[in-house]
């Protein structure tokens, strides 16, 4: 794929245009020096119609590649695709900020040499903008259930030949390139903004409370019982999961919504790590809070 580069931007997709291309367009507008980067596109569409688009622009460094990864193991393949000494996911809605690409660069440049595993936490990490961890453990208890956000991730190209990708989970994959055995257990956190989501209409597609309440715990569980974390982290994770899956009870179940996720069996789901108290109790929290937020949507289009 030509001369290393020391970024590779790496944006898996499902090939949609509208979101891809400006966020295609957000990098190139920031003027940074091509031969620090590149953007490797993955698309595992079934139409042609971004390719189409994609090769209309001219820049040496912007790499399409057509793939048959199967939803979110996508990723891995682009990570594969890529030629920068360090290989940062894009989510394919997210714009970058004024500058980001910059910012990027230069904590890319600051922890090159000893290449601890590297997050892009946009703000939502406990901590500073750099948060430097020295175990999982410290990790998890600064990142918590964010974790489970596949954008933040990254990955040295060194590390990447350490890992059997074959393993990684098929809806967080991103997680082997965290908390691989193969990899040093040292972290980096960078904790600044540097994207905007566009509209996320339409997103979903999976069981959502399995998912998160199942198989994201799973993995987390998995670290308690192999030693690298301890049992209060993984309950701090799971205690502060639970709130962010009360909300998407409250988004997803009870008020109206744009997404397509898979909406079944969800107590049975939330009973494999939680009580069924807690299940009630989330129940009962969503529909007694349904009335003022639901007012809220209809204020909201009646001002429009």
């Amino acid at each position: 794929m030509g001369n290393k580069v020391l970024l590779s931007i790496c944006i898996p997709t499902n090939g949609v245009v509208e979101w891809v291309v400006p966020v295609i367009k957000s990098i190139y507008s920031q003027n940074v020096d091509c031969t620090l980067f590149e953007v490797v596109v993955a698309d595992n569409g079934k139409s042609n119609d971004l390719g189409d688009i994609i090769s209309q622009f001219q820049y040496e460094n912007l790499h399409y590649y057509k793939t048959t990864a199967l939803g979110f193991t996508n990723q891995i393949e682009c990570f594969r695709k890529a030629n920068g000494t360090f290989r940062k996911m894009l989510n394919h809605r997210s714009c970058l900020l004024p500058n980001a690409l910059n910012k990027m660069i230069e904590v890319v440049n600051k922890y090159k040499e000893h290449k601890p595993i590297l997050y892009f936490a946009e703000g939502n990490s406990h901590g500073d903008t750099f948060v430097e961890c020295s175990s999982t453990e410290q990790f998890l208890k600064s990142l918590s259930y964010y974790a489970s956000w596949s954008a933040g991730v990254g990955v040295w190209d060194s590390d990447l030949e350490k890992i059997d990708t074959s393993k990684a989970d098929k809806m967080f994959p991103h997680m082997i390139y965290m908390f691989d055995e193969n990899l040093n257990d040292k972290y980096v956190i960078w904790n600044e903004p540097y994207e905007q989501m566009a509209d996320d209409s339409g997103k979903g597609g999976y069981d959502l409370f399995k998912t998160f309440a199942v198989g994201f715990l799973d993995i987390i569980n998995g670290l308690k019982n192999r030693n690298s974390i301890s049992e209060e982290t993984f309950l701090l994770v799971k205690n502060e999961l639970y709130y962010f899956l009360r909300e998407w009870y409250l988004k997803e179940v009870l008020l109206p919504t744009n997404h397509t996720f898979i909406l079944q069996n969800i107590e049975e789901s939330m009973t494999v790590y939680y009580s069924k108290a807690e299940y009630y109790k989330m129940v009962t929290w969503s529909i007694g809070v349904y009335p003022y937020h639901r007012l809220r949507l209809l204020v909201k289009r009646f001002l429009k």
